[in-house]
């Protein structure tokens, strides 16, 4: 996992709150890394989180509000999110 995205799951993890692809997406940066490096990324932290052991540079935070296109594009990430963990749990489920 790059440091950049564990610093910014650390960073995230330190502040109390459980990482979504949302929040790391807005801390790392819209155009930062493509979106399937970013879910992996999230789903290793979700079963091993790994953080940074040392004291590393707070990664850059986006200041400006979000564009109606990113926000769209988080809603449509969401959407994704849920769709794959229904599929998830109906896998899961007896049958």
């Amino acid at each position: 996992m790059d440091d950049n995205i564990r610093r910014a799951l650390t960073r995230l993890s330190e502040s109390g709150r459980t990482p979504t692809l949302a929040q790391l997406k807005a801390r790392l940066g819209a155009k930062s890394y493509p979106m399937p490096v970013l879910i992996q990324a999230l789903q290793q932290w979700k079963v091993a989180p790994q953080p940074l052991s040392e004291p590393a540079p707070e990664a850059p935070v986006m200041t400006s509000e979000p564009t109606p296109a990113q926000l769209q594009q988080q809603i449509d990430m969401l959407r994704l999110e849920v769709a794959q963990l229904k599929a998830e749990l109906e896998n899961l489920k007896p049958r």
